[in-house]
């Protein structure tokens, strides 16, 4: 197994000679790094090939710094561009977040922030000319592969190209991304204390050099893993509102350690154990619900807006009217009609049923609900 990767001067050294650029905006990144590059040797024993991959990773996004630096010397207006009244969905993963966030993302009179454009941020896309963009044609058949090599992700998750997708990539670029594809478990629990203050400052240097050429400017982030850092959040987008999902974590936190496992490559996570990695979710994910109620005090109610998955599954579109009214935009006949096809399309169940048990991944189901018991009875969240 190769435990064998460059040091971070080094890392950062060999961007520099790929890019021929110099600037990497500040060194606030690299702790962040060091931490990440630690765990990677201590934490997980990758194949060569794997291990080729999370060093790729890791150049991928220095060589990115640089070239947003470069970018932003080049078009320096672009850094007091404003962000108007962005939209976070939040909550433990697996509650919805996904489903409420592709319906959002039709809508043209929000931002969405697209997987194919945050891996590859500069230059920033062109709305006339997106759809033909090489990094959205190349995410298109990267899916293709995933589902092909894997076709359980279907069931597991919606894969859209021209939706708001996680912003690993964003976080990334700080080395403050969750980084839940790899069972960097050091890092998780650094992570999780971490100060993203300046991190979420870069996010949103980000989001205005990406809607420099492709508007709007009022952002939808599907975010999960921003229930860890509220606060530090509002730190970059002061006017930063969430619509916080909600669903029984006997049922969230399995679903989720089953999907976790299922982007470890198969031969790390058999070596892991189901138990490992559904003892890791639980602990990481109960941590992030416990510093998210405490942030939810300190910013108080009216930033936040709470959905039930009950709700979402019974009344999608009286939902949707809550959410419309909380963001003050109005709900229109043609976004009704496109939600209702969206739907009809993607409704629960419709790619298959994701077969996963609490009791396989070493957990148990009251033990699950003793743990949350202020978090279900804060939100009144259904459980059964």
């Amino acid at each position: 197994m190769s435990t064998n990767y460059p040091s971070v001067a080094e890392l950062m050294a060999e961007a520099k000679t790929r890019t021929g650029l110099l600037d990497f905006g500040g060194d606030d990144f690299v702790e962040g790094l060091e931490v990440l590059r630690r765990s990677l040797i201590e934490d997980v024993q990758f194949a060569p090939a794997d291990g080729a991959k999370a060093q790729a990773l890791i150049l991928r996004r220095l060589e990115n710094r640089l070239r947003v630096e470069e970018w932003f010397r080049q078009n320096p207006d672009a850094e007091n561009a404003i962000i108007d009244r962005p939209i976070s969905i939040c909550g433990l993963p697996r509650t919805g977040t996904t489903a409420l966030g592709n319906m959002l993302s039709l809508d043209p009179r929000l931002r969405s922030l697209r997987q194919w454009e945050q891996g590859h941020p500069t230059p920033p896309p062109v709305l006339a000319t997106e759809m033909d963009d090489p990094r959205r044609i190349a995410h298109i058949a990267w899916i293709e592969e995933v589902l092909r090599n894997d076709p359980e992700q279907a069931v597991m998750h919606l894969w859209d190209p021209d939706v708001s997708a996680e912003d690993t990539e964003v976080l990334g670029l700080q080395f403050h991304a969750q980084q839940m594809t790899m069972p960097v478990w050091s890092y998780h629990a650094w992570w999780r204390r971490g100060d993203l203050r300046e991190t979420f400052r870069y996010h949103a240097r980000i989001c205005r050099l990406l809607q420099s050429s492709r508007p709007p400017n009022r952002w939808l982030f599907k975010a999960p893993h921003h229930k860890f850092h509220l606060d530090h959040v509002v730190e970059g987008y002061p006017d930063m509102r969430f619509v916080f999902t909600h669903r029984d974590p006997a049922k969230a936190i399995p679903s989720y350690a089953s999907f976790v496992r299922s982007l470890f490559p198969a031969d790390v996570a058999e070596r892991i154990g189901r138990e490992k990695i559904g003892a890791e979710i639980h602990n990481h994910l109960l941590t992030g619900m416990k510093q998210a109620v405490a942030a939810r005090d300190k910013l108080g109610p009216e930033r936040f807006l709470d959905v039930h998955h009950t709700d979402f599954v019974s009344d999608y579109m009286g939902v949707l009217e809550r959410v419309y009214g909380f963001m003050d935009i109005e709900l229109n006949a043609d976004m009704r009609a496109a939600f209702k096809a969206w739907h009809a399309k993607n409704r629960e169940g419709a790619h298959g049923a994701h077969r996963y048990s609490a009791q396989e991944y070493g957990l148990d189901v009251k033990a699950i609900r003793r743990d949350y018991e202020f978090y279900i009875h804060r939100f009144n969240v259904a459980c059964g």
